[in-house]
């Protein structure tokens, strides 16, 4: 988000199978990554002050445990290198994962059906208003 309203979003299926809930959500967080390093660019490039690290919302907390872990586990050794940008990204500190919880996921407003009080909820956080009528 940028001046109280999101900039970029993106809602599709992934491209190949995933063995696990945990590497489904890396698989689409090194995507969100990818897209964090372009605007960061993108801001860079209007002169704009650095907004380092970028703030990365997960709600799956396995995910954020194999990010920060330094080891790999049997269910999670067969991750292919190119989705450890992600941690490369935090280490060299132009990335932050944060926990929020499923209840607060804003980013739910495109990934799920919701019910009207969620969906009106997370369309103001992202800056998604009604036009006139």
């Amino acid at each position: 988000m940028y001046a109280g309203g999101a900039i970029s979003w993106t809602s599709r299926l992934q491209d190949f199978v995933t063995l696990s809930s945990m590497e489904s959500e890396y698989v689409a967080l090194s995507e969100a990554s990818q897209e964090a390093v372009w605007l960061l660019k993108l801001f860079e490039d209007f002169g704009e002050p650095s907004f380092k690290p970028v703030t990365l919302w997960e709600d799956n907390q396995s995910c954020i445990r194999f990010d920060s872990s330094e080891r790999t586990t049997k269910r999670s050794r067969h991750i292919e290198t190119r989705q450890c940008f992600v941690k490369e990204l935090c280490d060299a500190g132009v990335l932050k994962l944060l926990y929020c919880s499923t209840e607060e996921m804003a980013a739910d407003l495109l990934t799920k059906a919701l019910g009207q009080i969620k969906l009106r909820k997370f369309a103001g956080i992202v800056g998604l208003t009604g036009g006139d009528r």
